[in-house]
């Protein structure tokens, strides 16, 4: 089956004659169709973004599945701490965004070997990165795949989810990276649950995808997969059996990698296949080659099959007239084609029915999209106010709270945008089927971002301290002494025989003395007093006052928001607005140059006399010729199309008992 890069290549190659005929024909407007097919096929990029829970090993993933050891830093203790967005480019190159201390922002080239200085937390510019543009002659990434490496949600750095919640809107595909070393935590559902509703590819099987990475480690993985399927199916409503974890290991892939060229080719192939890799990539090639087709592929050839009729549908009424030759079959031929303009003349009148109707279709989306805004909105500001306000590290850390209700607007702002998107959506589809168009032009799109939280004035509050005595006991130690052991002590005895004895031992003790250890406890330090600083609970009308002071400033911020949130849900409905009416208009145009194309060819076919009408079958049969073999083309590349999109790409098969610990 052709890959997407192979199809995009050969509707491309479609497109070009078909324009070309197009402006010899004088179709203006089908030309310049074409030609925005060409340019959006050309340009289209699917952007999947990595994300998951802090070192769960998504950067060494992405360093495998890029087959470049290193590019983006690793490292068990210094999270990712910015977006990192990777494109095809040669040649390569690195360009990271700086906040600069007065708020402005500076794009600045830098080395290659150097994205750890910006992207890691604990690197030297770390704090002043926000946002790394990589661009890597990466042959999987020449089709316009974008990949998205983000900080890690939840851990100690709490700015990160907000960094990672702020890709997510822009994501057509998500690959949530999870560990073995750790089951499924509670933050990780909570994310996945609350994401689900602002993904943009939310709505299709084959754009989300769950790799277990580590899977090398654990002696048994069957265990954990089986327990992150019930989870992930818990949050995502499928089925257990529907959620598809593949088990991965970077090592055993950067192993394989490392191997050099001489080396076993069995051993580094055996490694290859335990490292889990080639089921991963063929898993997610194939399903990203199927969502980009529905989303690329599709839209271009609706337009190439649209401009084959346009151009020879007036060929072949042409051709029909001057077969039959008779003028009631010329007379039907015209009256048919008049009635058809007419229709289409109301149709692109300022006054045609659809645009009223437009109309009450966008004062209702636009009056449900500010409904789910203040709802959305809403439950953002509430949860500010009975949950965050009440944690005593969001009070004594008010960057923290700023950080989550950021984090959470960003969500709100997303799921308001994928609600309205597909009410768009639908309200487009039912405008088609009334006036029997494909509209496949106006698109939704993304609301703006909200405005930045910043609660960076308030500081941070401080434990107060106190200097507490310690005293600190005076110590003894315990020495060994000698002294003498006299044999003749105390005073003389009264007896003869007993004073001879006496003085015979003290002449002992004074010629031969003799000595005994003896142990005494002497003072090693005396007592002392020093102090020491301890640091007390905050007071509790401190952090009260605080809690007052956060809760005004979230307050006011609520209130400036409000009018701006729902200025942006006008400007985009305004804008879709637009889109919508001039793809009407655009498509009204192209029949119209049809029907004005069939009735100067049908008037010029009354003229000509059977020799004429002769002679002009013969051109018309030249003329039809790469028309009907474009029109070929186009149907055997919508069928190649169609399989490679399919429902839904098959998933891989489960693991072998060899393969189990990949």
């Amino acid at each position: 089956m052709p890959d997407y890069a192979s199809l995009r290549d050969e509707i491309l190659d479609l497109l070009e004659p078909l324009t070309a005929t197009a402006r010899t024909r004088r179709a203006e407007q089908t030309a310049d169709r074409l030609c925005g097919a060409h340019e959006r096929l050309l340009s289209g990029e699917l952007t999947v973004v990595v994300c998951g829970e802090f070192n769960r090993g998504k950067s060494s993933l992405l360093n495998a599945l890029l087959e470049r050891p290193n590019i983006l830093p690793v490292d068990p203790y210094f999270a990712t701490s910015v977006a990192a967005v990777i494109r095809h480019g040669a040649p390569e190159r690195a360009e990271v965004t700086l906040r600069l201390p007065d708020g402005r922002l500076e794009a600045r080239r830098i080395p290659l070997d150097r994205i750890g200085d910006y992207a890691a937390e604990g690197g030297e510019h770390s704090g002043e990165a926000v946002l790394l543009d990589l661009r890597l002659d990466v042959p999987r990434l020449e089709s316009g795949l974008v990949l998205v490496d983000t900080p890690g949600v939840g851990g100690v750095y709490h700015q990160h989810t907000a960094v990672t919640m702020g890709q997510l809107p822009s994501a057509d595909a998500v690959v949530f990276v999870l560990s073995a070393e750790e089951p499924l935590t509670d933050s990780e559902t909570a994310f996945l649950r609350e994401a689900a509703h602002a993904v943009r590819a939310a709505d299709h099987p084959d754009a989300l995808f769950y790799v277990l990475t580590k899977a090398d480690l654990p002696e048994d993985i069957g265990a954990d997969l089986a327990a992150g399927r019930r989870k992930i199916a818990a949050v995502t409503g499928r089925e257990p059996e529907d959620v598809l974890i593949v088990p991965v290991s970077s090592r055993l892939k950067q192993r394989h990698l490392a191997g050099a060229a001489d080396d076993d080719p069995e051993r580094r192939a055996r490694l290859l296949a335990a490292s889990g890799f080639p089921r991963l990539e063929e898993a997610l090639w194939s399903r990203l080659a199927a969502h980009r087709a529905r989303l690329l592929l599709g839209g271009a050839l609706v337009e190439a099959q649209a401009a084959v009729r346009t151009l020879l549908e007036p060929l072949l009424t042409e051709e029909s007239a001057l077969r039959d030759g008779s003028r009631t079959r010329l007379a039907e031929l015209r009256a048919e084609t008049e009635r058809e303009s007419e229709r289409l003349a109301e149709l692109s009148s300022g006054a045609a029915p659809w645009r009223a109707r437009l109309e009450r279709e966008l004062d209702s989306l636009r009056a449900g999209t500010a409904e789910r805004t203040r709802e959305e909105f809403e439950r953002v500001w509430r949860r500010a106010e009975t949950e965050h306000l009440e944690v005593r590290a969001h009070l004594t850390k008010p960057d923290r709270l700023a950080d989550r209700i950021n984090a959470d607007l960003t969500l709100a702002r997303s799921t308001v945008g994928e609600w309205a998107a597909r009410r768009a959506a639908a309200l487009q589809s039912g405008l088609a089927r009334e006036l029997g168009v494909e509209l496949a032009g106006g698109t939704l799109g993304e609301l703006p971002p909200a405005p930045v939280l910043d609660l960076g004035g308030f500081g941070r509050l401080h434990r107060p301290t106190k200097e507490v005595p310690v005293v600190e006991p005076a110590t003894y130690r315990t020495v060994t002494k000698q002294r003498q052991a006299r044999r003749a002590s105390g005073p003389a005895p009264s007896g003869f025989g007993d004073r001879v004895r006496h003085l015979y031992r003290q002449a002992q003790d004074f010629f031969a003395p003799r000595y005994e250890s003896y142990q005494e406890r002497v003072l090693d330090r005396p007592e002392r007093v020093r102090y020491r600083t301890v640091e007390q609970e905050i007071p509790e009308r401190v952090l009260k006052e605080r809690r007052r002071e956060l809760a005004e400033a979230v307050g006011r911020a609520r209130r400036d928001q409000e009018p701006m949130v729902a200025r942006a849900v006008e400007d985009a409905v305004a804008a879709f607005a637009r889109d919508i009416a001039a793809e009407l208009d655009s498509r009204i145009e192209r029949e119209k140059e049809r029907t004005a194309d069939t009735l100067e060819r049908l008037r010029r076919s009354a003229e000509r006399t059977a020799a004429e009408a002769a002679r002009r079958l013969g051109e018309l049969a030249r003329e039809q010729g790469p028309l009907r073999e474009l029109g070929e083309r186009v149907e055997v590349l919508a069928g190649a199309v169609q399989g490679l999109a399919g429902p839904e790409a098959p998933a891989p098969a489960p693991p072998d008992a060899a393969g189990g610990r990949a």
